[in-house]
């Protein structure tokens, strides 16, 4: 009895608050409606968890808790990007299927005390306006004033819409087109080689799709066949690395499919030569699809590497043999063509260049070119030695670097030997900030899979 009584007792006025707070967190990190608290089984699940708590109404929840702790969120998120050196932004602009126009800005940044890249989205909201350059440009700098990283923003990357490139050029930024989104132009410019593969392909996929016996059939026959059922898979136009899994799901139930269309449809049944096709195809593809893969991501560093993945990408398309097959060899050059027009010039981008470099995992070897990597580190070391912030000594220290006395001459057989070695001194902070640069590219690349923040 008394423990009954102790449940039901008010919480002191600091627990409501955490549970409040708790409460906004789960409904906004779990995308739930607001009407949740009003939904009668899920009060009577909290009052079950603890009698003592009374679930706020969604009026206090939308006027009161949700603004209350966007603020606090708001204020730590301010303060951690505010230690920040640079930043990087990342924007997309978008419309909605109901013709609403929107644009996300995300900056991201590295911690320097956990030395992790940071995520931080400053906005995503409606852009009521023409999706004009001039328009684009002041919305940028209204959001980059608001979170004051005017003066930290480092590069912009975007898709490569006319309009934010345009914006971006109007705004004195930096700008760097997003890798994924180019490497998928690249392969979207290139799969017209396959247009009647492709259709028939497409066709035989919907056919499943839309019949449900043909789709029944087909788990029978995998079954049959002591094959684990699998789904076709449909691609998605703006997506090419959905085509690349339409067409790999496909070969991996290749035989299940041959049996259930020569009973069902044999009208639409694939020709040898597509299967041939797709085989070959999907295997010069796969390696712009794991790139893309491996460059979406936001919790590593990415910029070091698109120089490399591009050597990657080349290299394997100068291994690959479409063995004589006409759509095959059309594929492998468009494939090429649009490498060279969208990519040719990466090793000339001093960003890319100088994150490579300073990435210990790829350095000289990042590069295709010998002679843009020598013209990149010349570059590095004239900023070294021009930016004071590079080479800076404290005033005492910096006092006393002149240039040393020659030793003096003894006649000695070690003369010589003591002139030369005190010609090989640092005499002056920029001397010694280009000789740790030498030092940095002499040691040893570290491991791909190693952290090179933490280096």
């Amino acid at each position: 009895m008394a423990d009954y009584v102790q449940s039901n007792k008010s919480l002191p006025r600091h627990r409501v608050q955490q549970l409040d707070e708790q409460l906004v967190r789960m409904i906004a990190k779990g995308y739930h409606a607001l009407r949740l608290v009003d939904e009668v089984e899920f009060r009577k699940f909290v009052e079950m968890l603890n009698p003592g708590y009374t679930l706020p109404t969604r009026k206090t929840l939308s006027e009161s808790l949700l603004p209350k702790v966007y603020n606090k969120v708001l204020e730590t998120v301010k303060k951690q990007i505010a230690k920040a050196a640079a930043v990087c932004i990342t924007t997309d602009a978008w419309t909605s299927c109901v013709h609403d126009g929107y644009i996300a800005v995300t900056a991201h940044f590295i911690d320097t005390e956990t030395h992790k890249v940071c995520t931080v989205m400053i906005g995503c909201l409606e852009f009521e306006e023409r999706h004009t350059s001039a328009n684009l440009k002041g919305f940028l700098e209204a959001k980059f004033q608001e979170w004051n990283i005017s003066q930290f923003v480092n590069v912009i990357v975007s898709d490569n819409a006319a309009n934010i490139l345009s914006a971006v050029r109007l705004g004195g930024w930096r700008s760097l087109p997003c890798y994924a989104h180019t490497l998928n132009l690249v392969v979207q410019g290139s799969l017209d080689a396959l247009c009647d593969t492709m259709q028939r392909v497409k066709a035989v996929i919907e056919y499943f799709h839309r019949s449900h016996p043909a789709k029944k059939k087909l788990v029978e026959i995998q079954e049959q066949m002591h094959i684990s059922p699998l789904k076709l898979k449909q691609d998605v136009t703006t997506r090419w690395n959905s085509t690349y899994d339409a067409l790999n799901r496909l070969l991996r139930m290749k035989e299940a499919l041959i049996a259930t269309l020569a009973i069902m449809r044999p009208d639409i049944n694939l020709p040898q030569d597509d299967w041939i096709v797709i085989e070959k195809a999907t295997e010069v593809l796969k390696p712009f699809y794991e790139v893309t893969t491996e460059i979406s991501g936001e919790q590593y560093v990415s910029a070091s590497k698109y120089i490399v993945l591009c050597k990657i990408i080349n290299r394997s398309l100068s291994k690959y043999s479409p063995d004589g097959h006409p759509k095959l060899e059309r594929l492998h050059n468009a494939l090429k063509q649009q490498m060279a027009q969208r990519f040719g010039d990466v090793e000339n981008k001093p960003l890319l260049c100088e994150a490579t470099i300073l990435d210990p995992r790829f350095k000289k070897s990042g590069f295709s070119d010998l002679r843009n990597f020598e013209k990149a580190v010349a570059a590095l070391k004239l900023r070294i030695g021009s930016d004071r912030t590079l080479t800076h000594v404290p005033v005492q220290e910096e006092a006393t670097q002149v240039p040393a006395p020659q030793p003096p001459k003894t006649g000695s057989i070690w003369d010589d030997f003591d002139e030369e070695i005190s010609a090989l001194v640092p005499q002056n902070p920029t001397a010694a900030g280009i000789v740790e640069f030498d030092k940095y590219l002499d040691e040893p690349l570290i491991k791909r899979s190693e952290n090179p923040l933490l280096w």
